[in-house]
């Protein structure tokens, strides 16, 4: 009951609902972009390289990260007039940038580059995190419920010391 209270007062403000759309639709862009499921022709035409499975995971992080993100700003700008910053605003903040690992192809061979690694030990490493993507979705989701946890925990505690 409190969780529910929780959501909707912050999603009763117009600004956040937009927020947690526009983070929604650019999550879920970036993760059909990241993952190689479109592929795009110079001289014109698509490939899709999607299943429902892909799909509905795919889908459902983007969602998750669109209601995540504005509950923790929500939270923050709360309570950093009420009171001073607590440790779980921080480890809200890093299940949601750890909640990126369905990104894990288009992010870790760019970190393994700079640290030295060649190009073909990139390319199979990027071939076999690919085939990973569905786990490391998995883990992403889950990565995201502990967030969406935390910020509740996060907006019902701001809501508690502002009254």
């Amino acid at each position: 009951m409190v969780a529910r209270d929780s959501f909707m007062e912050v999603y009763r403000q117009r600004t956040y609902q937009l927020a947690a759309i526009i983070g929604a639709a650019g999550m879920a862009i970036l993760l059909v972009w990241s993952s190689q499921i479109v592929t795009v022709f110079p001289q014109g035409g698509l490939f899709l390289d999607v299943d429902a499975l892909t799909l509905s995971s795919m889908a459902l992080a983007a969602v998750l990260m669109g209601i995540t993100l504005p509950l923790h700003w929500f939270a923050w700008r709360r309570t950093r007039v009420v009171a001073p910053a607590s440790g779980l605003g921080v480890v809200g903040t890093l299940f949601s940038v750890g909640s990126l690992s369905c990104c894990a192809p288009l992010l870790l061979p760019g970190v393994l580059s700079l640290l030295g690694f060649s190009g073909s030990a990139l390319l199979a490493f990027n071939v076999r995190v690919h085939q990973l993507r569905l786990p490391l979705t998995a883990l992403a989701i889950a990565f995201l419920l502990v967030s969406l946890w935390i910020g509740l925990r996060n907006v019902t505690r701001s809501c508690r010391l502002k009254a």
